[in-house]
């Protein structure tokens, strides 16, 4: 099945190779891709070259070729981004696997200095403080915001299901694993309140699967000014 996109406000299914209008005015927004139908043209890479679409058996998913080093100030650079769409409030969900120990879903992404991660990994942040947990980059390194304690999400190689869900008018984030009714991380912040969506990792490699995201707040504008978060754990 093609990826798409499914607008409200009278704009119709766009599917994976067709250009989305200028600026379009968005509301409700559905979109799904399980990488079974061999394009990326909806996904912006850092590095096109470090992403491609693999198959085991039937099923193709994406996968991450090779590690880029983080940027400076230290933060994660190797990550997909869905295309030319913003969103404020949304959930997503997708199929991760781990090559190494961790792999990032990307939020509320402005530029390369502005946006949310939630670092899935096999350890605690206990054991390492900046591994599994929500974090932000805000114009400086990395910082955590949620998951110090919580359990690895990430315990082993197999396919793991990651929900993330925000929620901007309250600044609620939320992430959960494999279906769980309480989040692995959460937390309150209202630093940024649109951007695009990602995945990648922070400095290894590893898969994702059917991806889905919803939003009744697509088509927002980010803002321009940024302040210090704002967080409540």
């Amino acid at each position: 099945m093609k990826p798409y996109f499914r607008f409200a406000a009278g704009l119709a299914i766009l599917f994976c190779g067709l250009a989305l209008a200028a600026n379009p005015i968005l509301r409700s927004l559905q979109f799904r891709d399980d990488f079974e139908s061999g394009s990326l043209t909806v996904w912006e890479f850092p590095y096109a070259e470090d992403w491609m679409i693999q198959s085991e058996g039937t099923n193709h998913f994406l996968h991450m070729l090779r590690r880029r080093e983080p940027g400076v100030p230290r933060r994660p650079l190797q990550f997909a981004r869905l295309g030319k769409v913003n969103v404020g409030s949304f959930t997503l969900e997708t199929r991760v696997r781990r090559e190494g120990t961790s792999m990032i879903i990307v939020f509320n992404y402005v530029d390369t200095l502005h946006f949310y991660y939630a670092h899935v990994s096999a350890d605690r942040g206990m054991e390492q403080p900046v591994h599994n947990g929500l974090f932000i980059v805000n114009g400086e390194p990395r910082r955590r915001i949620a998951g110090l304690e919580a359990a690895p999400a990430l315990p082993d190689r197999d396919w793991h299901t990651v929900r993330v869900r925000r929620d901007v008018p309250s600044g609620l984030i939320e992430v959960y694993m494999d279906g769980d009714k309480e989040p692995r991380f959460s937390t309150i912040d209202h630093t940024f309140n649109c951007g695009q969506v990602g995945m990648g990792s922070f400095d290894e490699t590893g898969d994702f699967d059917d991806i889905r995201l919803t939003s009744d707040d697509a088509g927002c504008e980010p803002a321009s000014a940024f302040r210090p978060a704002s967080v409540s754990r």
